[in-house]
């Protein structure tokens, strides 16, 4: 969620910090590796950046994925971590499927609330543990 809400906010120091933190780079990667990486997950960002819906249609997002491919590959140190295998997966089959249907969806607002939801319930699980203690 985090590595998300930064690439949508821009923050590519961000997602480099929390991409270590989720161990989907160990900290001795290239800068190459690094540059690649993050211009990856920037990009899969903009759909939840812009305020209006985001133009599946017309993105290109895939192609530029796609570009970046073989640099990972040659400079990755590690393999992204097994339980985010799934959710790259479904990421990518929607980001399909909302291409190949032209759709406009307002991502961004859509990602504002289950972020802020799912921090809002971690707080309060926060709150209840420390209240039991």
């Amino acid at each position: 969620m985090q590595v998300v809400r930064a690439a949508a906010d821009g923050n590519r120091d961000k997602v480099l910090q929390k991409s270590r933190d989720l161990k989907f780079l160990t900290g001795y990667e290239t800068k190459v590796f690094e540059d690649a990486h993050i211009d990856a997950v920037m990009t899969l960002g903009k759909a939840f950046a812009q305020p209006e819906s985001f133009d599946f249609g017309s993105q290109d997002t895939t192609r530029r994925i796609q570009s970046l491919i073989p640099v990972m590959l040659k400079h990755r140190l590690t393999p992204p971590p097994e339980e985010s295998y799934s959710l790259h997966r479904k990421m990518a089959g929607s980001f399909l499927i909302c291409s190949r249907l032209h759709a406009f969806i307002p991502c961004k607002d859509m990602f504002d609330q289950v972020y802020t939801r799912y921090f809002n319930q971690a707080d309060q699980q926060l709150v209840k543990m420390q209240q039991c203690k």
